[in-house]
């Protein structure tokens, strides 16, 4: 993992998503949106390949990586041997195989799911694969879904009074601020 001063771009691009979803701002996601996407895989640009930009990658597992905290808060006090799973449903709450999922969608599940059961290299290997399709849509698939993910469970930790991660407590005041 990179260092904090690495990550900074990646988590303010990250923030700033997060607040702008909870001002429900929907031009200015749009645009977020749209830069990330069209920045280097890498987040790496300039001559020099020494300039550091937010990268889809970077923004997808700060975001993921949150989620993943916040849910292990939710799931409550676990043993080493607590093994994470997902049930999928559709808006008719039938359930949805894994394998109906696009691609992209289907590896972030997995990439959260690795991360939850402490297998940092599958979750690496699996946001390295949700990310892999060159067309941006797919990228902003992701980003959406993380986004989504994300701050369903800000509101989760604000309407039961656990703490979300440190680093979104200034989006989460930005957002409700309005």
């Amino acid at each position: 993992m990179t260092d904090e001063a690495g990550r900074l771009p990646d988590r303010q691009v990250a923030e700033r998503l997060v607040a702008l979803a909870l001002n429900c701002d929907v031009p200015a996601m749009v645009g977020a949106l749209h830069g990330l996407a069209t920045v280097p895989a890498d987040g790496v640009s300039g001559a020099d390949g020494q300039h550091r930009t937010p990268s889809v990658h970077g923004v997808v597992n700060e975001l993921l990586t949150a989620a993943g905290e916040m849910m292990r808060a939710r799931a409550g006090s676990t043993s080493e041997r607590t093994v994470f799973a997902v049930d999928i449903r559709d808006d008719s709450d039938d359930e949805v195989s894994i394998d109906d999922l696009s691609p992209a969608l289907r590896a972030t599940i997995r990439m959260v799911l690795a991360d939850l059961n402490h297998h940092p290299d599958e979750a690496g290997f699996q946001l390295d694969l949700a990310l892999r399709d060159p067309d941006p849509d797919a990228a902003v698939e992701v980003v959406v879904h993380a986004l989504l993910w994300t701050i369903d469970l800000v509101e989760w930790c604000d309407r039961t009074g656990h703490a979300a991660p440190k680093w979104l407590s200034e989006a989460v005041a930005r957002g409700t601020r309005g």
